[in-house]
């Protein structure tokens, strides 16, 4: 790890990079709000050109630390794009939670971890009508209804891509019935979130380390 100085801890705190080390901090930007603003134009923004910052620099891999509850679909398919399109190896390691929008935003992962306590939940989105008049309400309906799928097709792809390498995942048609209501899941349900496709196997990891851990004793 690189030494540390004030600056780059103010990187840290200020715009969530520690750019030494090729780390990005996602969780909610917004601190004037009573609550977690989670995805909104501020975290994308943010996020965004942090993940450039460190992809100028060189090619080497980059990890994304997330602790995010959700929130705008927009904004949310901005930071997506943003790290398919990447040109650097990423990695997304939640810490706490990744919940409704941050779960898509999970899949854009080269490799995806979850934390011994983390949580992890899918939905379909939902958008209020107040005061609407009829023909928006019926333009946001068919919106909607093109964002669900979107989501669908987004979970699918994990599923199909980790049956196909793995033999093993939850038969598609089951994905709607998983999305009609909020599901969260644990890491006590982590065979389920493998199977599953939408992370990736973390026993596999912790072996490595074990095994590493043991080759670094026995040279000491």
């Amino acid at each position: 790890m690189a030494t540390l100085t004030k600056d780059s801890v103010d990187k840290w705190f200020t715009h969530n990079l520690d750019t030494d080390n090729r780390v990005l901090y996602m969780g909610s930007v917004d601190k004037t709000s009573e609550y977690e603003s989670g995805v909104d134009h501020l975290m994308a923004e943010s996020f965004i050109k942090g993940l450039h910052v460190l992809e100028s620099k060189n090619n080497s891999e980059i990890t994304i630390v997330m602790n995010n509850p959700g929130g705008e679909w927009y904004h949310g398919m901005a930071i997506f794009d943003a790290i398919q399109n990447a040109k650097c190896h990423c990695t997304i390691k939640v810490y706490g939670y990744a919940m409704s929008m941050g779960s898509i935003i999970l899949q854009a992962a080269d490799k995806r971890i979850l934390m011994p306590n983390s949580r992890f939940m899918i939905h379909y989105g939902g958008t209020s009508f107040d005061d609407a008049s009829l023909p928006l309400i019926e333009k946001w309906v068919s919106e909607e209804r093109r964002i669900n799928h979107d989501m669908e097709e987004i979970y699918l792809k994990a599923m199909l891509d980790k049956e196909e390498k793995e033999g093993h995942g939850y038969l598609a048609k089951t994905l709607s019935n998983i999305l009609d209501s909020p599901k969260a899941f644990s890491k006590k349900a982590e065979l389920k979130k493998e199977e599953a496709g939408m992370s990736d196997d973390e026993k596999k990891k912790k072996q490595e380390k074990e095994e590493k851990d043991k080759l670094l004793t026995k040279r000491e």
